[in-house]
């Protein structure tokens, strides 16, 4: 990231903000006080947002220094917010972005930007907003100027993943980091022409120019049946689903986590012995995402798989200019496979 840069765009934003704006940085207030000023934030901007169900956690992160956010304030009161949010592998995300004044949210997501960047060498990572403006939340568009033009972060997958506002809806994030993917084994596909193409104008389609170049396919012979159960790992904000030994079928390991919330996500590592799992996903109606940012336990990359349960309301798209045609075109195609299968 060229620092120098992105203190002049720091500069001329901070020029442009309003009379009276002042920003807070994240060692100036208590962790209680941060926690219900975000809270707050949230609840004004996304009428309910996951966060702000779980306070006591809130405060728990502010406290450990692993949510270190950025406030702006007009009146003593806070119109914006940003965060660093520390990740289990020593990345850092930058999100809870607000803006209740045109500007104001850019700016503080900048300032956490330039500061991780300032001390680190680990990845900058973002879930970055790509709705529409949609039944009184405003559009994702701001956020993607901030991390695909300034920040000049790279996709690595597109997932309908959290959902917020009433009516409660799901939208569309684009998953990604402000490094490539490291050099990893060969993804082993299955050897099926027709998955092979859904594979390659999506998920392969959407990392292949910047994100994974260097990826390396290989395709797996027929597999073998053979007896494979699925457990729910998680269920918020959504469900993740993964392999394991007892022989419990994925529809009905589905099913469950569809009542616990509207998204499943299932990663899977493409070693050699994958196929039979991706192709038991794909005929149940998943939908190739991308790949995760890490390796898998084997050096494969993780290629994420997600389905929406049916008659999930699904806010309409806006994807601004700013990422490669590739990635755009893998974006577009992987949203209206999801709303197709609404249909």
């Amino acid at each position: 990231m060229d620092l120098e840069k992105l203190t002049q765009i720091i500069r001329h934003k901070s020029k442009s903000l309003p009379e009276g704006v002042n920003i807070i940085s994240p060692e100036e207030l208590p962790s209680e006080t941060k926690a219900d000023w975000l809270i707050t934030l949230l609840s004004r901007m996304y009428v309910e947002h996951g966060i702000t169900k779980h306070r006591d956690q809130l405060v728990a992160d502010i406290d450990s220094g692993n949510c270190r956010i950025w406030f702006a304030t007009k009146d003593n009161l806070p119109i914006g917010s940003a965060a660093q949010v520390k990740q289990s592998d020593q990345a850092v995300e930058i999100g809870r972005a607000v803006s209740l004044t045109n500007g104001v949210g850019g700016l503080l997501m900048l300032l956490a930007a330039s500061d991780h960047f300032s001390r680190s060498d680990q990845p900058l990572v973002a879930e970055v907003r790509i709705a529409d403006d949609f039944m009184g939340i405003p559009s994702g568009e701001a956020t993607q100027v901030i991390c695909f033009k300034h920040l000049a972060m790279i996709p690595h997958a597109c997932i309908p993943a959290f959902n917020h506002g009433q009516p409660n809806r799901q939208e569309m994030f684009v998953f990604s980091s402000s490094q490539p993917f490291s050099d990893s084994e060969p993804a082993f596909l299955p050897d099926k022409q027709s998955i092979l193409g859904l594979l390659a104008s999506t998920a392969l389609k959407l990392i292949t120019s910047r994100f994974h170049p260097k990826l390396t396919v290989r395709t797996s012979p027929d597999p073998q049946p053979h007896r494979r159960g699925w457990e729910i790992a998680r269920t918020r904000p959504f469900s993740v689903l993964i392999p394991t030994s007892p022989p419990t079928k994925l529809e009905t390991a589905v099913n469950k986590a569809e009542k616990e919330s509207p998204f499943t996500l299932i990663p899977l590592e493409l070693h050699p012995s994958s196929s039979p799992a991706v192709l038991e996903c794909l005929n149940l109606g998943f939908i190739p995402c991308g790949i995760d940012r890490q390796p898998g336990p084997q050096g494969h990359p993780v290629l994420l798989l997600g389905k929406l349960r049916p008659g999930t309301l699904l806010a309409p798209l806006q994807l601004a200019h700013h990422l490669h045609p590739d990635e755009t075109q893998a974006v577009n195609l992987i949203d209206r496979t999801f709303r197709a299968r609404l249909r």
